[in-house]
């Protein structure tokens, strides 16, 4: 917190008294003034910058993902298989391998981790998709970057692409694949993983999928070899303030430090509990509840979780890509990298309550 100046300091004008009296009121005044100190941490104001995220390539990943042709990623649609052919594309292009081994032939790179859930008196299939980057030197510490690619499909005839929720989560996704395989170098020493989930809007079923993976003994890696999980949804649309709102603040003995390290760089203002109900657009949320962070908490794997607020085109028609904030999502990924490239003392977690 900083410390505020005197309101002598804000309100000194000229002493009409004489000269020497004034000489001293100025002398007091500079002596007070050195001692005020400034808040240093970003203010927010949509003044961010970015460094290596490509707002071009971000752009191109969230058209990809809401073209027509993928009708709304619904889960078990067509547009969710080419929604899974595209990330998986993406994902070899940036050299990442498998999870899991292929039961195919060695030439098949296959990403994709089938599920099963109950749904509305049914039985349905998603499908995950998992791609791992490991350490240059042996490891047993893992991080993982979650962002969900379905969304809802068509709804009263109309397509809902699905921009902000959660194209845009994905795309930040693979510029972090990218940038960490590029520099692997400047990795915290941990194994890598990065999951595209299915089945998010029906209930969240592709995290209970993966926590349920990780939770079998025989699982590379095991969830207590996870020391941070983060969730990326719906992070491409600020409001006022303009923020990114960061949850999982509880979880972390140093939530300050490791918010002012990795916004030490975008001047990105990070705010840490999302805002309360607002009027019409900003509905009462759980937010400890609202994403696949949730069923990640529930196995008391270590999670932060970067979101915006639901906006007025949220799970409407008109959530498009000429709305996302570009420079404010090449932002966001860039502190997300910082965060999962971050040194793992700051990463002293407290227990949190389920």
């Amino acid at each position: 917190m900083s410390k505020r100046c005197p309101a002598a300091v804000q309100e000194h004008g000229l002493n009409k008294v004489g000269i020497i009296a004034h000489i001293l009121s100025v002398i007091t005044l500079i002596t007070l003034i050195s001692g005020c100190t400034t808040d240093t941490s970003p203010s927010c104001r949509a003044r961010v910058t970015s460094d290596w995220a490509n707002t071009t390539d971000l752009k191109s990943d969230i058209n990809q993902l809401t073209s027509p042709a993928l009708q709304g990623r619904k889960t078990g649609t067509r547009g969710a298989k080419l929604s899974r052919e595209f990330i998986s594309q993406r994902f070899a292009q940036i050299g990442l391998t498998p999870w899991l081994p292929s039961s195919e032939s060695d030439d098949v790179v296959d990403y994709a981790i089938p599920f099963t859930y109950d749904y509305q008196f049914s039985q349905r299939q998603g499908i995950n998709l998992v791609g791992v980057l490991k350490s240059p030197t042996p490891s047993s510490r893992w991080r993982i970057v979650i962002a969900h690619y379905d969304h809802l499909g068509k709804k009263a005839g109309k397509v809902h692409p699905g921009a902000d929720d959660n194209a845009s989560g994905v795309a930040a996704m693979l510029q972090i694949a990218a940038q960490s395989a590029a520099t692997q170098d400047n990795t915290e020493r941990a194994n890598l993983m990065f999951v595209a989930t299915d089945a998010e809007e029906q209930g969240l079923f592709g995290g209970y999928a993966l926590v349920e993976r990780l939770n079998n003994p025989a699982s590379i890696p095991t969830s207590e070899q996870i020391e941070l999980a983060i969730n990326l949804d719906m992070i491409g649309r600020p409001g006022r303030p303009y923020a990114i709102y960061l949850e999982g603040k509880r979880g972390f003995k140093n939530f300050n430090q490791i918010r002012q390290r990795i916004t030490a760089e975008n001047s990105l203002c990070i705010k840490a509990n999302h805002p309360g109900a607002l009027g019409r657009e900003l509905k009462r949320v759980d937010w400890l509840r609202a994403s696949d962070h949730y069923p990640l908490h529930k196995a008391g794997i270590p999670w932060l979780y970067f979101g915006v607020p639901p906006h007025r085109d949220y799970h409407a028609p008109t959530d498009t890509t000429e709305k996302i904030d570009l420079k404010f999502l090449a932002a966001v990924t860039e502190s997300a990298y910082q965060l999962l490239i971050i040194n793992s003392l700051l990463l002293q977690n407290t227990p949190q309550s389920q």
